[in-house]
């Protein structure tokens, strides 16, 4: 699961009433055939086997994430699905493509008198990412946090003249602003937006510092990335064939304080300037004609490829359900590990996150297969990889689907559902669809072992299903276990999982599943994607529905 997912999910928590969980009780029985050969063993044998140390941590790109990949194809196999990857094959290649330096960055300054350089990886360092290409020489102008924000009433950018140069900010937002002791996720905060905003006034080029008054001046982030992370574990991008707009990125570093005094003026200079910029006083702006840079920095392209894994089952309708889990995980902790700082170059091994996920979907797509029991709509198992790195596997799949959106009734994304606390099951994203949310509510008192938890509050942006509902204008949901201490650390690992709890999730989703699939009404969508149409060839937003004749009550139209 993608980093960012904690704060998604507390304010997910935060929306769900006492109203919001199931207790209805319309059906008495489960309905999913061959579902009790659903076990705790098997569920064990999958997770403890993706998430063993010889695994490595299954990174993208690296042999153990192909190894992952055809763990899920063997075992879809030996069930008896059938393959529906490219050319009647288990897999879908998924093109990457990375940024690597041609030769270390240089940065020299000149300040007055003064002549110095500055140490790469020491005291200065790059935050990776978009393809650099930079030789400059000139001046370096402060431009405070680059904030604009007529809110507050503060616009410490206006002043700097940035056009053609680089420029020197600050990290987070004035210090006066910080409640508990840092808002990282405060949109002034973003470093897409520090960027955007210098882009904008003309820059070329970031040096960014974490002032000494950030964190009450305790901050222990203002140690600088290592580069040994960006080397190792890269920032990946896709590598597609006609890309939607060139990268217009800047070249972005990191600089240390020590750093930041020399170009500034000296020991101090940036811990005065940041309390001068914190009370809004500019004036106290540094004459950029006194202080010059000379920052050469020149990347090349590298070009890889992985797999999604891709089996299915037929059944007898051309209507797609789809279940999908992130096969990835985070290596040896170099590239959105929490505990970075601690355990950086220890295995990951993602237990919870996401061998659960991977577990879940090949036991449902086992016991479907050995049911002997033709579905009404047909069913699609992918297991992707680069979720990590940016729900990379899935936006691919999306961008070249194996099976035409238009005929996908309903995707389910399985991620963290390995670590239950006290029986509590988050269903994200029910809400984008009236059907998929009256089913889940119908099926979840099946099973009283768990404590359903739903939300109105659209998906979350989190993981593999946003591609779908964003992109493809699938209604999809979330079923998710939610934030714990192991979640991105070393210590998620198999020994640590609530197997007990995850055997009637796994039965659930399998029972949803199974539902869906024999659901008469054609599956609503409420989303971003407004020209969305479903299987049955009508737009997926009942009001824009050109088939009037036949509705039901509720709206949806029915075959």
């Amino acid at each position: 699961m993608k980093l960012w997912k904690p704060l998604a999910a507390t304010l997910l928590l935060l929306s769900i009433g006492h109203g919001a969980l199931a207790n209805d009780n319309p059906a008495a029985v489960t309905q999913a055939p061959n579902i009790d050969s659903i076990t705790l063993e098997d569920i064990k044998s999958d997770v403890t086997f993706l998430a063993s140390d010889e695994m490595l941590g299954r990174e993208t790109l690296k042999p153990q994430a192909l190894i992952a990949s055809g763990y899920a194809r063997s075992r879809m196999e030996r069930a008896g699905v059938q393959p529906a990857g490219e050319n009647g094959t288990w897999f879908q290649t998924v093109k990457f493509k990375y940024n690597t330096w041609e030769a270390t960055p240089t940065l020299t300054y000149t300040r007055g008198d003064e002549k110095g350089e500055l140490k790469y990886a020491e005291e200065f360092v790059s935050t990776g990412g978009a393809e650099t290409s930079l030789v400059y020489e000139g001046e370096i102008v402060f431009a405070g946090y680059a904030i604009n924000d007529k809110s507050k009433s503060y616009n410490d950018i206006e002043g700097a003249d940035l056009k053609g140069k680089v420029a020197l900010i600050l990290r987070y937002e004035p210090s006066s602003w910080m409640k508990a002791g840092r808002n990282p996720f405060s949109r002034n905060a973003y470093l897409q937006t520090k960027e955007a905003q210098c882009r904008a006034a003309g820059a070329i080029g970031v040096l960014m510092v974490t002032g000494p008054e950030s964190l009450g001046g305790s901050d222990n982030r203002r140690g600088l990335p290592s580069p040994e992370a960006g080397e190792k574990s890269p920032p990946l991008q896709l590598d597609l064939e006609q890309q939607a707009a060139p990268d217009e990125s800047l070249p972005f570093f990191h600089i240390s304080v020590a750093a930041s005094d020399k170009l500034l003026g000296g020991e101090g200079a940036t811990s005065k300037l940041q309390k001068a910029f914190d009370k809004g006083d500019f004036s106290q702006r540094p004459d950029p004609s006194k202080m010059s840079v000379k920052l050469t920095a020149k990347s090349k392209t590298v070009h890889a490829e992985d797999r999604n894994t891709a089996g299915m089952i037929k059944g007898e309708l051309d209507e797609w359900i789809v279940f999908g889990a992130h096969h990835d995980h985070l290596g040896y902790g170099y590239f959105g590990a929490r505990d970075a700082r601690t355990a950086m170059g220890q295995i990951h091994n993602g237990a919870d996150d996401n061998a659960s996920g991977v577990a879940t979907v090949l036991e449902i797509a086992e016991a479907l297969a050995k049911s002997g029991k033709k579905p009404r709509r047909s069913f699609l198992f992918l297991t992707f990889t680069g979720e990590e790195k940016g729900l990379l596997g899935s936006s691919w799949y999306v961008k070249h689907p194996l099976i035409p959106h238009e005929k996908v009734y309903a995707m389910i994304n399985i991620d963290m559902i390995g670590r239950i606390d006290q029986h509590k099951l988050i269903m994200d994203g029910t809400s984008c669809s009236k059907v998929l949310d009256r089913v889940c509510k119908d099926v979840a008192p099946l099973f009283p072992e768990l404590e359903i938890g739903f939300s109105d509050q659209p998906p979350m942006p989190a993981s593999d299903h946003w591609p779908f509902f964003s992109k493809a204008g699938i209604p999809v949901f979330f079923p998710f276990g939610g934030i714990n201490r192991f979640m991105h650390t070393a210590e998620d690992d198999a020994d640590t999982i609530n197997y007990e709890d995850m055997v009637p999730t796994v039965k659930m989703l399998y029972e949803i599943g199974w539902r869906l699939s024999e659901e008469q009404a054609y599956a609503d969508y409420t989303g971003p994607v407004k020209d969305s149409v479903g299987p049955d060839g009508n737009p997926r937003d009942p009001k824009k529905s050109s088939n009037p004749e036949g509705e039901q009550e509720d709206g949806f139209s029915a075959k």
